[in-house]
């Protein structure tokens, strides 16, 4: 990937902590009622606006790379299993319902 002068790239380090953030947001917004697709778009906004990257920097993160999305799917299950099992059991299924 070729970035404009003056835009730095994010580190792996960076993204697994974005993603897991991205996780545990969105688990929230299950946990709170939410449907799958809406709790995973609003708990990704929040957790964009709570991180100390900048846009740039968010850009370059290719969330599909498994090193990412892995820390994303298992911080959003272990978030919800803690936290509204009932509900944990039917995320997996609201999931695929939605793609």
């Amino acid at each position: 990937m070729v970035l404009p002068l003056g835009v730095a790239a994010a580190t792996i380090k960076q993204g697994v902590e974005l993603a897991n953030s991205i996780g545990v947001q969105s688990g929230k917004q299950y946990c709170s009622g939410r449907s799958a697709g809406d709790a995973i778009e609003k708990g990704t906004a929040k957790a964009m606006f709570d991180s100390s990257m900048s846009m740039d920097e968010i850009n370059t993160i290719d969330m599909a790379q498994d090193v990412y999305s892995v820390s994303l799917i298992e911080s959003l299950f272990a978030y919800t299993i803690d936290n509204c099992p009932a509900r944990a059991k039917r995320l997996w299924r609201e999931i695929n319902e939605s793609m």
